[in-house]
């Protein structure tokens, strides 16, 4: 096959959605697909970014780099997409390959065609009637972890924060944040997906991220040692 150097691939399954992207050195998306996978199912990945290259007439050889979304989302999800990726990058090491926050990629989705705000709360639904918060800042036009994480346990304990960022969230977490606290439901600007080519676009000459730097905001599970039975 032809091979188009260079070929830019992103891959984010920080939830039930995939959601992937091909684009060249000039920024131009060359293809952008979601895919809702029911209960983490990946198995039909590889076939969706092989199928999406072949449209180019390139194969898995012609990407030059890799971005993956780390999160903050499932537990499942972020590891498949860490674990895909590298396998794909595997004996190639010409071939970058990186790990770009989903908040990021959320971000710019979100406001995408307006003007990026400066800063930038993303709000992801926690479970038990919790949210769960991660800062960004706007820097050279990308946008970077400010080092602010929390859980919300309370609608008082979000509210000093309407009035700093600008927040966002997935859409399929409005029906808990409108539960959480009814007034910072009409401050939150809703997007429906991550699109992947924005995390080609955020930042993208720093590769200074692993793909398996996950980040999560809370230990998805804890258990406790159990002591060895005694006979």
């Amino acid at each position: 096959m032809q091979t188009m150097k260079k070929i830019r691939a992103a891959l984010d399954f920080s939830w039930n959605e995939a959601s992937l992207a091909l684009a060249d050195e000039n920024d131009q998306v060359l293809a952008s697909e979601k895919i809702l996978l029911s209960g983490h199912d990946a198995s039909t990945l590889p076939e969706r970014l092989e199928k999406a290259l072949r449209t180019l007439n390139a194969d898995f050889s012609s990407v030059g780099e890799w971005t993956v979304g780390t999160g903050p989302g499932g537990f499942t999800g972020l590891r498949v997409a860490s674990a895909l990726v590298i396998g794909l990058a595997y004996g190639a090491p010409e071939t970058r390959v990186r790990g770009i926050s989903s908040a990021a990629g959320l971000a710019r989705s979100a406001f995408s065609g307006k003007n990026y705000p400066e800063k930038v709360l993303v709000l992801f639904d926690g479970r038990r009637s919790e949210l769960l918060a991660y800062g960004l800042t706007l820097k050279n036009g990308s946008y970077l972890h400010n080092g602010y994480t929390a859980v919300f346990h309370t609608p008082e304990e979000l509210e000093p924060n309407l009035r700093e960022y600008s927040c966002t969230a997935l859409e399929k977490d409005r029906e808990a944040i409108a539960g959480f606290a009814p007034q910072a439901e009409k401050q939150v600007v809703f997007t429906p997906s991550i699109n992947a080519e924005e995390l080609i676009f955020n930042d993208p000459e720093n590769f200074s991220a692993s793909p398996t730097d996950l980040i999560y905001l809370r230990a998805a599970v804890f258990v406790a040692p159990r002591i060895p039975r005694q006979i």
